[in-house]
C-alpha cells in the first residue's frame, strides 16, 4: 500500500523528466546517426552510421573548442577551489565575531542569471564608460577592448566567472569545516602536533569528500559554459573564447547542420558523462580509505 501511494507521487516527476531529459536526448541521438542538414537539399535525413563521430574526432574545430574549453575550465575551477577555501577556513574560526554575516552578501552573485554575469562583465570591462574597463585604459594596461583583445579576453571570462561560482565553493566547504568532530583536532593539541600536522593530517582527510564533490560539480558547470561567454564575446575574437558549446550551438543553429551538430552534442555528453565517473570513483574510493583508517589517540589506544 504504502509503496503504491509513493509511485504515484513520484510518477508526475519521473513523467517529466523523461520528457524534458531523455526524449530530447533520443532525438540528438538519432539525428547524429544520420546526415541532416537544412542548408544542403542533399541532406535529408539519411542514415549514415558512425560518420559524423569519426568526421568529428578528426575535426580540428572541434577539438580547438574543446581545448579552449579546458583552458577556461582548469584555471577557473581551481582558483574557485583554492579561494573558496581559504574564505571557507576564515569563516569558520570561531574568534572571528561576526564575521559568518557577510555570507549572504558574499553569496549574491552566485544566485545572479548567467546571462546577467555576462551582462555585468561585458558593461563593467567597456574602455569607453565601464566602471573596470575605463581605469584600465588610464592605467595604460589596455588600448582598447578588454573582450576584443586576443591575449585578454578569456582571462576576463575566467575572473568574472571566479567572481560568481566561489561564494558557492565557500558555502559549500564551510558547512563542512562547521561539521568537523572536535575530538580529533583536541587529541591533535594535546599530543603537541603544529599547525600544518593538523592541518594535513586531520582537516584535509575530512574535508577532501566534500572537496572532490565541489570539483565535480564546478567541472561539469564549466564544461558546459555558454551563456556567459555568448554575451561577452560571442565566441570571439576569432575562435579564442569559442568554447565546444559555442561550436556546437552555431552548428545546430547557425549553419543548420543537425546531424553533425548532434554528434558534436553526444561527444560533449560521453566527456561530462566519463568527469563524472572519474570523480565518483574518487569519492568512494576515499570513502572507504576512510571507513578503514585508524585513529590513534595520544594513549596509545585506537579506534576503528
Amino acid at each position: 500500500m504504502m509503496k503504491a501511494r509513493t509511485a504515484r507521487w513520484i510518477a508526475p516527476t519521473l513523467i517529466i523528466l523523461f520528457i524534458v531529459s531523455l526524449v530530447p536526448f533520443f532525438i540528438a541521438l538519432n539525428y547524429s546517426f544520420r546526415d541532416i542538414s537544412y542548408t544542403s537539399s542533399r541532406s535529408q535525413g539519411q542514415w549514415i552510421g558512425l560518420d559524423n563521430y569519426r568526421k568529428v574526432l578528426f575535426d580540428p574545430e572541434f577539438l580547438h573548442s574543446l581545448g579552449i574549453t579546458f583552458k577556461f575550465l582548469i584555471p577557473a575551477v581551481l582558483l574557485e577551489l583554492i579561494i573558496g577555501f581559504l574564505m571557507a577556513m576564515l569563516f569558520a574560526k570561531s574568534n572571528l565575531k561576526g564575521i559568518r554575516k557577510l555570507i549572504p552578501i558574499v553569496i549574491i552573485p552566485t544566485i545572479i542569471a548567467p546571462v546577467v554575469v555576462g551582462l555585468i562583465g561585458k558593461l563593467s570591462l567597456n574602455s569607453e564608460f565601464g566602471v573596470i574597463g575605463v581605469y584600465l585604459r588610464k592605467l595604460g594596461l589596455i588600448e582598447s577592448s578588454v573582450l576584443g583583445s586576443v591575449t585578454f579576453a578569456m582571462p576576463a571570462i575566467i575572473l568574472i566567472d571566479i567572481w560568481q561560482w566561489t561564494p558557492f565553493v565557500t558555502v559549500i566547504l564551510l558547512a563542512g569545516f562547521l561539521s568537523f568532530p572536535k575530538e580529533p583536532f583536541e587529541a591533535a593539541a594535546m599530543d603537541g602536533a603544529t599547525p600544518w600536522q593538523t592541518f594535513k593530517h586531520i582537516t584535509m582527510p575530512f574535508i577532501a569528500p566534500l572537496l572532490a564533490i565541489v570539483t565535480l560539480l564546478r567541472s561539469i558547470e564549466a564544461f558546459k559554459i555558454f551563456d556567459k561567454v555568448w554575451i561577452m564575446t560571442h565566441g570571439g575574437p576569432g575562435a579564442t573564447t569559442e568554447t565546444s558549446n559555442i561550436y556546437a550551438y552555431r552548428l545546430n543553429f547557425m549553419h543548420w547542420k543537425l546531424g553533425y551538430g548532434a554528434a558534436v552534442v553526444i561527444l560533449l555528453y560521453i566527456v561530462s558523462f566519463l568527469l563524472c565517473v572519474a570523480f565518483f570513483r574518487y569519492i568512494n574510493r576515499e570513502q572507504i580509505k576512510k571507513e578503514r583508517e585508524v585513529i590513534f589517540y595520544g594513549n596509545g589506544s585506537k579506534k576503528n
